[in-house]
Order: C-alpha cells, then sequence, then structure tokens
C-alpha cells in the first residue's frame, strides 16, 4: 500500500520533469514578451556545440547548444495590397525633379523617406493623375517614396544625384 501511494504521490512529477522549454546559455541577454510575439537576444554567446547521445534511448534526444540563436519560425504578415493602377515614376535617377502619372485620377498621399526612414516629403494628389515632387533641396542619395491609395501602396526606390 505504501508503495502504491509513494508512485501516485510521485507520478505528476515525473511527467512534468519531462517538460522543457527553449533556453540559450550567453553571458548576457533577456526576453519580451506581448502576447503574441516573443523576443530574446543575446550578447556574448558563450555557447557554440551540438551534442548528440553516445547511447541509443528511444525516443532518441538530441540536446544542442548553438550560438544564442533560438528564434523558430518568424512570420510577418501585413494587410496591404499593391496599387492595381499602372504608374510611371520617372526620370529616375534624378537630379531636381520627380514626375508620377498614373493612368487615371485619384486621391492618394506622397510620402518620401530617406534611406533611414524619416520622412522628409508628403505631397497628395487630390483627383489628379499627375504630380510633379521637387527633388532639388534634398541630399545626393536613395529615398523611397511611397503612393498610397487607401489600403494600397506602391514603393519606389529614387536615386537623387548631384
Amino acid at each position: 500500500m505504501k508503495k502504491l501511494l509513494l508512485i501516485l504521490l510521485c507520478l505528476p512529477f515525473i511527467g512534468f520533469g519531462q517538460i522543457t522549454s527553449p533556453s540559450v546559455i550567453s553571458s548576457s541577454g533577456n526576453s519580451y514578451n506581448n502576447g503574441g510575439i516573443n523576443m530574446d537576444y543575446t550578447l556574448g554567446e558563450i555557447v557554440v556545440e551540438t551534442f548528440q547521445p553516445t547511447v541509443t534511448p528511444l525516443p532518441l534526444t538530441y540536446t544542442i547548444l548553438t550560438q544564442g540563436f533560438h528564434q523558430g519560425i518568424l512570420k510577418v504578415t501585413t494587410s496591404v495590397e499593391n496599387i492595381d493602377i499602372k504608374t510611371k515614376v520617372y526620370p529616375n535617377p534624378t537630379t531636381n525633379f520627380i514626375i508620377i502619372e498614373l493612368e487615371k485620377n485619384v486621391n492618394a498621399d506622397i510620402l518620401v523617406y530617406d534611406i533611414n526612414g524619416k520622412l522628409v516629403l508628403k505631397d497628395n494628389l487630390n483627383d489628379e493623375n499627375q504630380k510633379q515632387l521637387d527633388f532639388s533641396f534634398l541630399n545626393q542619395g536613395n529615398y523611397l517614396l511611397h503612393i498610397n491609395i487607401a489600403d494600397k501602396q506602391s514603393v519606389y526606390q529614387i536615386n537623387k544625384t548631384k
């Protein structure tokens, strides 16, 4: 009777002892969770090796230690769709002006970002199909031109030269 009671009391601990979660061995780092997304980072990864079992117990288990990256699958989804209107953006590369032509009149927001993501130019199309943007005040470099119509967007890379 004592053996049966001991087995019944220890059984839950044996079952839960097999549950493991991913972990990283490093000198520094942290984890953040906002409900749907987990972000983990490490600094100074100190373990870079994979250990395999020397005997073959069933089921086979492997202890894997890697360089701090233990990210499973990263999926990023957006609800932004491409604009289905034929669009021309010229000249590219440019020195002073960009001309945007669409096949029909639309209401749209036009945003230009530098390569660091800073908004450098903002304009609108109000029931128009053509717009000329002044790039003369911008420094030489690459810019991203966003054309937003409702919930649809097109992005163009513009090269500004001297």
